[in-house]
């Protein structure tokens, strides 16, 4: 008869009989009842490993999808959610590893895991990138919103404000006299170049946990 044994994600294969289960009738040591002490202790502290490990990443696609949600809705840049990230592309990566060698049924489970992990980092990077783009000045100038784009958005932030104004320049702003060329100053009616988000638009929020009685801080 042929059986099959599973741990965790790891499918084992063998060729076996009934007789070679039920062997302690025989005179042999019964397998489920009578294994030595020290290796049922080694397997359960690699299965408590184990659940650890699926508890991380689930509480970081939880983390990464609250992080995408409140993106989306948010009008300025939040935080990076870097932790989060690297740890599911880590997975990512050891998963991709695993593919090839795995039975088609697992495989086509890994994946179909794999591709949605993928989706959901795409979503909040290009969500980011998106915000990044429409205002990449006023980002890359306050240090507050530099504190919370990654070293490889601020990048990507400079570059493009720094193509941006080569563009402008060549274009049209090279032409105008000197006191004109400034792209960073305001008037006397408090009117900026620079475009910002719209910290007052309308948002949508969820209230998690009683907080008791709180008051917003007018603006």
């Amino acid at each position: 008869m042929d059986t099959a044994s599973t741990h965790g994600d790891n499918f084992v294969f063998g060729i076996g009989s009934a007789t070679d289960v039920n062997a302690s009738a025989s005179g042999t040591m019964d397998v489920e009842n009578d294994a030595p002490a020290d290796e049922r202790a080694g397997t359960d502290e690699e299965e408590e490993e184990e659940d650890e490990e699926e508890d991380l990443v689930e509480d970081d696609l939880i983390m990464l999808t609250r992080a995408l949600t409140n993106e989306r809705a948010a009008p300025d840049i939040l935080e990076y959610e870097g932790t989060a990230l690297e740890n599911l592309m880590e997975l990512v990566d050891f998963q991709l590893k695993r593919i090839s060698t795995q039975p088609a049924l697992v495989a086509n489970i890994l994946k179909m895991d794999v591709d949605r992990v993928k989706y959901l980092v795409r979503s909040y990077l290009r969500t980011r990138l998106y915000k990044i783009e429409q205002h990449a000045r006023h980002y890359t100038n306050d240090p507050i919103y530099r504190e919370r784009l990654s070293q490889n958005e601020l990048d990507y932030a400079n570059g493009f404000v720094e193509l941006g104004d080569k563009h402008i320049r060549s274009s049209f702003l090279d032409q105008l006299p000197p006191h004109l060329r400034d792209m960073n100053e305001s008037n006397i009616r408090g009117l900026d170049m620079v475009p910002k988000p719209d910290l007052d638009s309308a948002v949508f929020c969820k209230v998690r946990t009683n907080v008791g009685e709180f008051q917003f801080e007018a603006r």
